[in-house]
């Protein structure tokens, strides 16, 4: 076979081959007719609202099936600025925020550059990072409460940082960044012109106190936004998110969207106007319930002899503290599906930062959760005995 190119070879490099080996382990399982309970990611289980598949189906029906503007279909652009407070010259639709993470890491950094991440982060980004050349310099977060450390970011700034990449709240520790830690973070990047990208997919998630964002408290004309409506409004598979990021770079964005993705479905987006457009309140019950099965779950592990549980600032995940009671994370994710039938995913999938964590999906209802967390009960017990 002729050899790959370089390029190529960073995508493998990166990649996540194995990391999703329980996941796909317990797919495969439940597939197969076995009662698993999947507690691995973070794929909503409601359906989206009946407008939506409603104006997906006109849509359809009108033969909106063509070609879109590479940045996005105008009406679709207007309704993210709007939501987002920002302009409509700022926004380039993708197809979701993992998209929008790879455009925009391209857009701002590459081979010899460094982009700083926090340890734990979402699983995909160094992947991103390898595909672009750039190299991750990881930066721990708070022992305390898993947040974001902004000195230690600021100590991690070398001569080659193009960027700091942060999500907010964060996947997988619900941590979120707060007012003070943009202030801090804008005095940074301006000192050592940088940017600042900023994953906003679970802003409509927070448990303690109205969403901060980045495009409005981050460093002005150095700040990207990514979102998506796959988490807010239960869209997963339809693959519609954003990037919102100053004029100047959305020119370059574009050019690559052309290279790569040539627009996203016009139906598809006509299907995002109408979530857009709803009412807040007609998601108020679906995203609350994801802050009282946070609750639900941290009690539940607070009960259980080993293991500790903070209630997150966000998000949709929980992580299960299991230190004091194996260290493993994956061997216990792994006795956790073969012996009782629960996948969760191991803490150390998202960086050396969560290792000795179970990252807890929220997705669920309330009554698989509780099941879920009796049989990590019983599983801690047989390990302690």
């Amino acid at each position: 076979m002729p050899p790959i190119s370089s390029q190529a070879r960073r995508f493998v490099a990166g990649g996540q081959t194995g990391t999703y080996a329980l996941n796909d382990e317990a797919v495969a399982r439940l597939r197969a007719g076995e009662p698993i309970l999947m507690l691995t990611l973070g794929d909503p289980q409601t359906a989206p609202h009946p407008a939506i598949i409603a104006a997906t189906n006109a849509a359809l029906a009108q033969g909106r099936t063509h070609y879109s503007p590479v940045t996005g279909e105008p009406e679709f652009r207007a309704a993210v600025a709007v939501s987002e407070g920002a302009d409509v010259d700022n926004v380039v639709v993708m197809p979701g925020a993992q998209a929008a993470g790879f455009a925009a890491i391209s857009a701002v950094a590459g081979p010899g550059d460094e982009v700083i991440l926090s340890d734990p982060h979402y699983a995909t980004y160094p992947a991103i990072l390898a595909a672009t050349g750039a190299t991750a310099r990881l930066v721990p977060v708070r022992e305390t409460d898993l947040g974001f450390d902004v000195a230690a970011i600021a100590a991690a700034v070398t001569a080659r940082t193009r960027a700091i990449f942060l999500t907010s709240p964060s996947n997988p520790t619900g941590a979120a960044l707060s007012i003070d830690d943009f202030a801090r973070l804008a005095a940074l990047c301006e000192r050592h012109d940088l940017w600042l990208v900023v994953d906003e997919v679970y802003r409509h998630f927070r448990y303690d106190g109205p969403h901060i964002g980045a495009w409005v408290h981050g460093p002005p004309g150095r700040t990207i936004v990514l979102g998506s409506l796959s988490k807010s409004h239960a869209m997963p598979g339809f693959r519609l998110g954003w990037l919102i990021a100053p004029e100047p770079l959305v020119g370059a964005i574009a050019g690559l969207c052309s290279a790569a993705y040539f627009g996203v479905s016009q139906f598809v987006q006509d299907a995002g106007v109408a979530a857009l457009t709803l009412p807040e309140a007609a998601f108020a019950d679906y995203r609350r319930g994801f802050a009282s099965r946070a609750a639900l779950v941290v009690e539940r592990a607070n009960a259980i002899t080993g293991i500790l549980a903070r209630m997150p600032a966000g998000g949709m995940f929980v992580m299960l503290d299991i230190r004091s009671l194996m260290p493993d994370d994956h061997g216990f994710a792994t006795r956790l599906l073969r012996e009782h039938l629960v996948a969760v995913n191991p803490g150390s999938l998202f960086g050396s930062g969560a290792a000795g964590h179970l990252r807890i999906s929220l997705t669920p209802d309330a009554g698989v959760l509780d099941e879920a967390m009796q049989r990590i009960g019983r599983l801690a017990a047989a390990i302690s005995s």
